[in-house]
C-alpha cells in the first residue's frame, strides 16, 4: 500500500495545525509528497491572503521534516478544490472539527467521506511521534484482511490490536422469544468460538512479524467498545472500514465512523473506504494466500 502523495486540509485553526504536523510526519515516514490546501467555508477575518499564509506554512513543514511540501492555490472553490486534489492523493488528512455540522447541513467531513476515493485520517491529537499502538476494527468480511494489512503498512513500527465486536442481535431475539437459558448459552459459546477461530485466521494470514499483534473480542456496540478499548490499550490510532452510504443513512442511523467522531476519542481515526483503490490492491495481494474468512 504505497503512499506517494498525501493531501492535508487546513483552515489555520489550532486543530488544523495538528493535522498538518501529522501529515508531515507521515510524509517523512513514507517518503511521500505532501500537498496542503486551504479549505474553509468561512475565511478568518484576520487573514488578508490565506494563500500567502499557506505558502509560509509549507516552507516551515518542509524545513522541519525534510519533505517535499506544496501549497496548492486552487480555484477559489475550496471544497471543490479539496475533492479534486483528493482524487489524486493516496491519503487525505483532516482535523476532527470538520465533522461538526447541524442536522440539516452535512459537515465538511461528511461530504469528504462520501466522495473521497482514498483513506481519510482524522487527526485529534498533537503529532509528536510516529504511531505506537494501533487498534483495528474488523467484521470478518472480505475487507477485514486488507484493512489489517493496510494498518500494518501505515504504521509499520506500531503494535496492532485487532478487535471484533460480536453482534448480539440474534441473542437478544432469542431472549425475546423466551428461548431456554441453555439454548442461549450454547449459542453464545458457538458464536464466541467462531469469532476466536476467525480472529486466529485473520491474525495469522499474512506476515505481521514486524508488528506486535494482539486480538480482542467484545460483544455489542462496536463504537462504544472501541472507545473503551482505546483507553485500555492506550491506542493512538483507531482504524475502521467505511462503506459508502447515502447522507440520509448516516443522519438517520449513523455509521460507526460518525459515532466514533461524536464520542470525543482520545486518539486519531483512520477511515478506510471499502472501495478505496489502496484497500482493493491489498485485497488482491491477499487472495489465495490464506483460507477465506467466513462472513
Amino acid at each position: 500500500m504505497p503512499i506517494h502523495t498525501i493531501l492535508a486540509l487546513t483552515d489555520f485553526s489550532n486543530q488544523a495545525e495538528r493535522a498538518l504536523d501529522r501529515a508531515a510526519l507521515l510524509a517523512a515516514a513514507h517518503q511521500a509528497r505532501l500537498r496542503i490546501v486551504y479549505a474553509s467555508d468561512t475565511p478568518p477575518l484576520q487573514l488578508a491572503d490565506p494563500y500567502a499564509r499557506l505558502e509560509q506554512r509549507a516552507r516551515q513543514l518542509a524545513r522541519r521534516h525534510s519533505v517535499q511540501v506544496t501549497a496548492v492555490s486552487g480555484s477559489g472553490q475550496r471544497m471543490a478544490d479539496a475533492m479534486a486534489e483528493a482524487d489524486r492523493a493516496d491519503l487525505l488528512v483532516v482535523h476532527h472539527t470538520m465533522h461538526r455540522g447541524p442536522f440539516w447541513r452535512r459537515s465538511a467531513l461528511s461530504r469528504l467521506l462520501q466522495r473521497s476515493p482514498c483513506p481519510v485520517l482524522v487527526v485529534r491529537q498533537s503529532a509528536q511521534a510516529d504511531y505506537e499502538q494501533v487498534l483495528v476494527a474488523v467484521d470478518f468480511s472480505a475487507t477485514s484482511r486488507p484493512q489489517v494489512r493496510y494498518a500494518s503498512g501505515f504504521a509499520p513500527g506500531a503494535a496492532l490490536e485487532i478487535f471484533h465486536a460480536i453482534d448480539t442481535g440474534t441473542e437478544a431475539w432469542m431472549r425475546r422469544v423466551q428461548a431456554d437459558t441453555s439454548t442461549v448459552q450454547a449459542y453464545r459459546r458457538e458464536v464466541q468460538a467462531q469469532a476466536q477461530d476467525q480472529m486466529f485466521q485473520l491474525s495469522d494470514s499474512f506476515d505481521t512479524r514486524r508488528n506486535r499483534v494482539g486480538t480482542l473480542i467484545g460483544r455489542g456496540c462496536l463504537a462504544r467498545h472501541l472507545e473503551v478499548q482505546q483507553e485500555c490499550v492506550a491506542a493512538d490510532l483507531i482504524v475502521v472500514g467505511q462503506p459508502r452510504r447515502t447522507a440520509w443513512f448516516d443522519v438517520l442511523r449513523g455509521s460507526v465512523a460518525r459515532k466514533l467522531l461524536g464520542l470525543g476519542l482520545g486518539c486519531d481515526l483512520l477511515l478506510l473506504p471499502h472501495d478505496s483503490p489502496n484497500v482493493a490492491r491489498s485485497a488482491v495481494r491477499q487472495r489465495g494466500l490464506a483460507p477465506r474468512l467466513q462472513a
